[in-house]
This record gives C-alpha cells, sequence and structure tokens, in this order.
C-alpha cells in the first residue's frame, strides 16, 4: 500500500506551494519588500512576517490573516532568513518546489567518509536585500528631539537625509542644517 502525504514547510522557500507563495507575493506588494517565515512544524503553511525598509513588521498565519507580534516584536522567536520580493517572485514563476535546480556539493576525497556522505545539496540561501537605516534613524532622532528642534524644519527632511547617506550622524546632519537655514 502506498500512500500520498503532502508536502510539509521544511525551511527552505521551495517547499512551500506556489499558491501559498502567491498570497505572500500580495502581502509583500502591499506591506514590504522582505519576509521571515516561523521555521518548520507539523503544516504545510507556516505564519510569516512582512517586514517593510524601515524594518518594521506586519504578522500574518498560514491563512493569511493578520496576526500579533510576540513581545519581542516578531510572529515567534525561531524565524527563517529574511526572503526578498525579488527571491519569492523567483519561485513562483518556477512553479513553487521547481523554481531552480540546487547545485550538489560533491567530495573530493572519500577517505574516512560515510556511504551517505560522500554528496549533499546545498540548501537555498536567500540574498537578503539592504534596509535603508537613515530614515528610521533621522526620524528617532526627530521625535527624541522635537522640542528643541526649530520648528519648520521638516521641509528640510530630504537634505537632512541626503547628510546622513553621506556619513554624518542624525544628530550631525540636523544641526548643520540648522546652522545652514535658521
Amino acid at each position: 500500500m502506498t500512500t500520498k502525504r503532502s508536502r510539509r514547510w521544511n525551511g527552505s522557500l521551495d517547499s512551500l506551494s506556489t499558491d501559498f507563495l502567491k498570497d505572500v507575493l500580495e502581502r509583500m506588494e502591499a506591506y514590504g519588500p522582505n519576509v521571515q517565515f516561523e521555521l518548520p512544524g507539523h503544516s504545510q503553511r507556516p505564519n510569516y512576517q512582512v517586514i517593510n525598509k524601515a524594518g518594521k513588521k506586519m504578522g500574518f498565519d498560514k491563512k493569511n490573516l493578520l496576526m500579533s507580534l510576540n513581545p519581542n516584536g516578531s510572529i515567534s522567536d525561531t524565524l527563517s532568513a529574511e526572503f526578498t520580493l525579488d527571491a519569492v517572485k523567483t519561485m513562483i514563476k518556477g512553479g513553487g518546489a521547481k523554481a531552480a535546480p540546487r547545485p550538489r556539493a560533491t567530495r573530493t576525497s572519500t577517505e574516512g567518509a560515510s556511504p551517505r556522505s560522500t554528496s549533499s545539496r546545498a540548501s537555498y540561501v536567500p540574498v537578503a536585500e539592504v534596509i535603508d537605516t537613515v530614515e528610521h534613524d533621522k526620524y528617532a532622532y526627530f521625535k527624541a528631539n522635537r522640542e528643541e528642534l526649530p520648528e519648520g524644519i521638516q521641509k528640510h527632511s530630504g537634505a537632512i537625509s541626503d547628510l546622513m547617506r553621506n556619513g554624518l550622524s542624525a544628530e550631525a546632519a540636523f544641526n548643520e542644517i540648522i546652522k545652514l537655514h535658521f
């Protein structure tokens, strides 16, 4: 007798169904370019969190319904690596489990190796997108020092961001704009 078991989430993006990934992609396009999944359990679909460019997280359960985050600010204490929007799109285009062939790593020497360890599969490693923290840092400084900053400094938000991207700290960038304009 043969039984057909459903494929379960094993921690690799290619083990998720195309339909589920399409639902995840829809949430990513609406809320943020990165996603993390809860590490494997007993279901086909894991809970996941979408992360925007400022690092804010929004949690969804396996039925794609909004869920609250735990006190640590995540959906779980055990999470996968971050996957980018492009990685999810690639998996969907490739048909879910058959997205991209995984490279095989073989040992050049079998001395002292067990018969099962002569070859192994390299797992899929997502490329994490670099998240720009300038806006987050700028807002945090503004929020903490709102009372001391001059009125109308918000008009110079773009210039402050540019200074920060050129290596200045939030405090130094704000002080430079204050010297120039106030």
